[in-house]
């Protein structure tokens, strides 16, 4: 971003921009919040984070995914707000979104209302709350969405049973995780062995990257595809849910295919290594074996609530 801090990105440049005043807040907190985790420049982190053709392109693969104009959307752990205002701005969806209220890093909740009130979207959209208690009635939304959310929650398994009871009959879930089986940890930007008990990444990135091995103690690691079945057989025995997907197909086509990172720090810290895989992946053998293993990432957890059916329990 450089010395201009204002901008707009890609095909919303008419509708949408982020003032100077929350990009300056995002480079103090977030960034400043993740620079010694990422080993990253706090205005380079904040900039890939606000980035406007980014929110474009992850929101056009959520709308081929799970169409979204028109439909009344939520989006839980709504962070500085980008991604959902350009569901509402450019996409068209009836668009909501949650997030506590915090300090540092937590200004996620002050600081989205004030981009929605500069872009002319009703801040009142975004509402104070934790993932684990919705303030909405049993089925409100035709789309909820959540985009590397939940491995920051307290208690993940309550925010995936609040998205689905808020979720209208017919209606879709679409959640983006981070897979701790794979070979990636996206926040300290390296790669990593399964992670299969908790204490594990703490260790790995403090013996072997000379981390601070704080901020591992706070994710939620447990999370991979093994984690997700057993939540959504759990689930079924209240809802009747449908066409589960944990984003594999996705993931074998993005790896058959020419990679393009939607984020500059990690296109540093991982372009060489995807190069080499893409050069020695004949077939995609490679991408098959890492689905096999249950390695692939991130999750692209998908599912369809069935049309005019109530709970099961």
């Amino acid at each position: 971003m450089g010395a201009s801090p204002e901008y707009s990105g890609g095909a919303s440049d008419a509708v949408l921009h982020v003032p100077a005043e929350v990009f300056e807040i995002a480079v103090e907190s977030m960034g400043a919040y993740f620079e010694p985790i990422a080993k990253v420049d706090r205005r380079t982190l904040a900039t890939d984070f606000l980035d406007l053709a980014r929110c474009i392109k992850r929101t056009q693969e959520l709308d081929e995914y799970v169409p979204i104009r028109g439909k009344k959307l939520l989006d839980i752990g709504s962070g500085y707000g980008t991604n959902l205002a350009t569901c509402i701005a450019v996409f068209g969806a009836d668009g909501y979104g949650v997030e506590p209220s915090g300090v540092g890093f937590g200004q996620g909740y002050v600081v989205s209302r004030k981009l929605f009130a500069a872009n002319g979207i009703d801040p009142k959209r975004i509402m104070d709350s934790p993932g684990e208690s919705l303030p909405f009635a049993d089925e409100t939304f035709d789309v909820v969405y959540s985009a590397n959310v939940l491995e920051h929650t307290q208690n993940p398994e309550q925010v995936l049973r609040e998205a689905v009871r808020v979720l209208r009959p017919g209606g879709a879930l679409y959640i983006e995780l981070p897979n701790f089986l794979s070979y990636f940890e996206g926040h300290y930007m390296v790669v990593e062995p399964p992670i299969l008990w908790k204490p594990m990444l703490a260790w790995w990135v403090k013996l072997i990257f000379r981390r601070d091995p704080a901020f591992a103690r706070t994710l939620q690691t447990k999370i991979n595809p093994i984690w997700c079945r057993r939540q959504l057989r759990q689930l079924s025995r209240v809802y009747c849910l449908e066409q589960v997907s944990l984003g594999e197909k996705r993931f074998l086509k993005r790896l058959a295919t020419p990679f393009v990172f939607e984020a500059q720090v990690v296109k540093g810290a991982l372009e060489r290594l995807v190069k080499l895989v893409q050069m020695a992946n004949a077939g995609n053998w490679f991408g098959h074996l890492l689905v096999g293993i249950q390695a692939h990432y991130p999750i692209y957890l998908t599912l369809h609530k069935c049309p005019n059916t109530k709970s099961l329990s």
